[in-house]
């Protein structure tokens, strides 16, 4: 695995703690500011990043899992993030449930490949680029299944022996990027088959200077 079971069990912890219904602010895509003028470029280590991702049903239903990061950069400047993009591989997606089967969870992973959710075969990779910051959010431009929303969201950034790491917990709703998969806002009658808009990403970026 490409992050040490610690690590994956503390931020397993937040995601099973936080409010799956609560959802950042989405817009337009906007504008992507100029490269030359974003400070220091800190290259993203694949090796050691990770989106960590939760999904849930009002029944109580959880699931949880990782999705690769292929590659990406950073813009460091004054200790600030100003800008950067970091490319998610989706076919990569894989269930981390404790409690469910090696098969189960590989059937899950099927179903969250195809088209009723992220579509891999279609759409390999999702994208999100940072267009402005402060000291502790972002607005970032992400792209799922070719459709692209602004969203803003809180960040923390570390540097520790000169390895920079950045870490963002956001979640965002599902339908403003096509995957309608049983959502209560389109679909009537689902009872217990209802899942919620909300999905939640936890995102853990490193790299050296």
């Amino acid at each position: 695995m490409k992050k040490t079971i610690f690590s994956f069990i503390i931020i397993a912890t937040v995601l099973a703690c936080s409010n799956p219904t609560s959802t950042t602010n989405t817009s337009d895509a906007e504008q992507v500011p100029e490269k030359s003028d974003l400070g220091t470029n800190i290259v993203i280590d694949s090796d050691s990043s990770l989106v960590f991702w939760k999904g849930t049903k009002p029944t109580g239903d959880i699931h949880v899992g990782t999705v690769n990061i292929k590659e990406g950069t950073l813009y460091i400047d004054n200790g600030n993030v100003k800008g950067g993009k970091f490319v998610m591989e989706m076919s990569s997606i894989l269930v981390t449930d404790e409690d469910m089967s090696e098969k189960g969870k590989r059937k899950l992973k099927k179903h969250l490949t195809n088209e009723d959710f992220f579509d891999t075969d279609n759409y390999p990779e999702a994208k999100l680029e940072i267009t402005s910051s402060t000291a502790d959010s972002l607005k970032a431009n992400l792209e799922i299944k070719n459709i692209t929303k602004s969203i803003t969201i809180p960040y923390s950034l570390k540097k520790v022996n000169g390895k920079i790491t950045a870490n963002s917990s956001f979640s965002i709703d599902r339908t403003l990027w096509g995957i309608t998969y049983k959502s209560g806002n389109f679909f009537s009658n689902l009872a217990n088959r209802l899942i919620d808009d909300a999905i939640q990403f936890e995102i853990k970026l490193s790299g050296k200077e």
